[in-house]
């Protein structure tokens, strides 16, 4: 007869030998991740460039098939590759902030706002709806001394500002290396989205809105931007999660499913 008793020891030493060490999990790599995805956005740019440059120095159909190449390619455009990886880098971090908040972390709401920030941003770069923004920027340019190009960035970045401030209070809480990612990325974003784009609007209303290269150059420049903050931003998010080769097991790190301290009085 089988020893019940030396059954359940042999249970528990098997489960032991499968179950990983504390020690063991490392976090996924921020560089390593944020440097692959950063590399597809320099292969698409300079695609757009290379096709872009062979179109106006060919002729004929070699011309207008090197035209077809670029416009799929050119980030200046919508309904594209380009659109469709930025839009994607979006959704991914939309993605990933519903799976963490879903594993009911500290400042769980702030987690929720993120995922919800990302996956209308993933939209509105495929559907370019923050441009609907010009109407109430049009009014509040006409009281500006100067010009700003797009006029929807009077709107959108203080909409960014209240957004940021709102999560400002998750960022602080994550490991360092997600904190800087998420800072640099931000960053990036933000000085291609609001600095550059104003840049380039400008230069587009003073050449009477006639697009020509140092335009469609500024615009992969901005783009670039826009697409590495993104993509540094959603490895910050990706290195939460950490790895144990020996097993193979994932998990969310410790110091993120940490619960907030429960306030006095609180139920």
């Amino acid at each position: 007869m089988t020893d019940p008793a030396a059954v359940r020891t042999a249970d528990a030493r098997a489960t032991d030998a499968v179950t990983p060490d504390e020690a063991d999990f490392r976090p996924l790599s921020l560089p390593r991740i944020a440097a692959r995805l950063i590399a597809v956005a320099v292969v698409i740019i300079l695609v757009a460039l290379v096709t872009l440059l062979a179109h106006q120095r060919t002729t004929g159909v070699t011309s207008q098939n090197f035209h077809t190449v670029f416009w799929y390619f050119d980030v200046g455009r919508e309904y594209n590759m380009a659109t469709w990886y930025n839009s994607g880098l979006w959704l991914l971090l939309g993605g990933l902030g519903t799976m963490i908040a879903l594993a009911r972390p500290a400042f769980r709401r702030s987690w929720w706002l993120l995922a919800v920030v990302a996956l209308v941003a993933s939209v509105d770069e495929y559907l370019e709806i923050h441009e609907r923004f010009d109407v109430p920027g049009d009014r509040l340019a006409a009281l500006l001394p100067f010009d700003v190009g797009f006029t929807w960035v009077l709107v959108g970045a203080p909409i960014a500002l209240v957004i940021g401030l709102l999560l400002l209070r998750l960022g602080l809480s994550l490991p360092r290396r997600a904190l800087i990612g998420i800072l640099l990325g931000g960053a990036l974003f933000l000085v291609g989205a609001v600095g550059v784009e104003s840049l380039n609007g400008r230069h587009l209303a003073a050449s009477d809105w006639i697009v020509d290269n140092r335009y469609i150059y500024g615009t992969m420049v901005e783009e670039l931007l826009e697409m590495s903050g993104i993509a540094i931003a959603l490895a910050a998010l990706i290195s939460l999660f950490q790895h144990d080769p020996a097993s193979g097991h994932y998990r969310l790190d410790p110091a993120v499913q940490r619960r907030a301290p429960r306030r006095p009085g609180a139920p």
